[in-house]
């Protein structure tokens, strides 16, 4: 009678889901594309041996690249995304290897469409997507579902219990939890997945691999502020100014976490009286005395290997929960995040209990912090030394998720 309930909620929002897409088309007109992917409608030809994986957006697209690659060694794989950014970067990493669609929208019909169409033989879903429908159906059918990189921030895990009545069901059906850390073994057990069927595994973030033909030298004088949300840019408009006239060499350069948003970025910065320039990738040089504002995704590597200090945007609001740390990290780059980290609040204890990040009170910390690093070169080599150990110690759960994925589809 729940589940009726919840997918009759789920129905009566189809129309408002809709709307909203709608307006989003408006910075991102792909948010229209493909639309008939939400009610369930595919025209991408079915395979044998097919395993859904579901990765929601841009951040979990990139993590899972190297195990969805590993999977896609021995099955085919239908890679579901919620977003345009984790549309065109999975379409960009993958080519023709997985089928790249819209996941469909939580309604019992939808999802069944999807899995009548595509015949899945597995679920594996990436880091922190319960969605009941999804998880019942999927389970109805016989599909091992698997949670991969999986966590729970302490306020998904506090929503999740107010609604235990409804959700113990929904968690009792996954097969296996391949979890980032202690904390959240414990979580998902007490959520009702079997204690057998959670395993501590670490995260995969750790296993980046980078190309080793960036060939880029470090510049003193630029700093950086990546992945940045609204209500950032304003923050960072000031500290970039303040910055900016206290030392006039200085490169700034900031990389919105959606690059539809770069002309409204830069409407900040021409307000406040600051010189920027918006770019769609890497000039050749960075003026002193100004910011530019790179529109476009898949620079950060190199953004990161020729920054002095970088600032670690959706860390400054609880709306957004930080973004990944770990490519500043691995890129030698000194950095700061803000309080808000639920995403990766045991990474970044990490960082901070190993002093190799700043992680601030709060925003007002910001301006200081940055003049603080800026001036010590002691403190940056020491934060550099610091975050690899942390890195280096965390390696090897794409070994240990592969198998026991690998273990289960066979």
């Amino acid at each position: 009678m729940i589940f009726f309930i919840y997918n009759l909620i789920v129905l009566i929002f189809v129309p408002v889901l809709i709307i909203r897409l709608f307006l989003k088309s408006f910075n991102d007109k792909d948010y229209l594309k493909n639309i008939s992917n939400r009610l369930g409608f595919y025209k991408e030809k079915g395979f044998d041996q097919v395993v859904w994986f579901h990765a929601v957006s841009l951040g979990e697209v990139i993590s899972s690249e190297r195990l969805i690659n590993n999977i896609t060694k021995e099955h085919n794989i239908v890679l579901t995304v919620s977003t345009p950014t984790g549309f065109r970067q999975a379409n960009k990493i993958f080519d023709e290897k997985v089928t790249v669609v819209y996941a469909p929208w939580d309604f019992y019909v939808f999802i069944k469409r999807f899995i009548n169409h595509f015949k899945p033989i597995a679920l594996v879903i990436f880091e922190t997507e319960i969605w009941p429908s999804m998880i019942s159906l999927s389970s109805s059918k016989g599909l091992p579902i698997i949670l991969s990189n999986a966590r729970l921030s302490k306020e998904s895990n506090d929503r999740y219990m107010r609604m235990n009545f409804f959700m113990k069901a929904i968690f009792q059906k996954i097969t296996l939890v391949l979890a980032q850390s202690s904390k959240h073994v414990d979580r998902f057990i007490k959520l009702g997945v079997e204690n057998n069927n959670v395993k501590k595994v670490g995260s995969l973030k750790f296993d980046v691999k980078l190309s080793n033909t960036l060939n880029i030298e470090r510049d003193n004088n630029i700093i950086i502020a990546v992945s940045t949300h609204p209500g950032e840019e304003e923050i960072i408009c000031n500290v970039f100014k303040d910055l900016m006239e206290y030392e006039s060499s200085l490169k700034c350069i900031l990389v919105p976490r959606h690059p539809e948003r770069s002309e409204n970025v830069r409407k900040i910065f021409t307000e406040n009286k600051i010189n920027s320039v918006i770019k769609e990738g890497i000039p050749d040089t960075f003026n002193a005395n100004e910011v530019t504002i790179i529109k476009g995704i898949g620079f950060l590597n190199s953004l990161y290997r020729m920054a002095s200090i970088a600032f670690i945007g959706g860390s400054l609001s609880k709306l957004y929960g930080g973004h990944n740390i770990i490519e500043a990290s691995v890129n030698k780059c000194p950095f700061i995040v803000g309080p808000y980290m639920k995403n990766f609040e045991d990474i970044v204890d990490q960082y901070v209990h190993h002093n190799g990040c700043v992680q601030l009170k709060d925003a007002t910390e910001l301006y200081d912090v940055f003049l603080k690093i800026l001036n010590d070169d002691e403190l940056k080599t020491n934060m550099v030394n610091n975050s690899l150990k942390v890195f280096e110690d965390n390696q090897g759960s794409l070994e240990k998720q592969y198998n026991y994925i690998n273990k289960l589809l066979n």
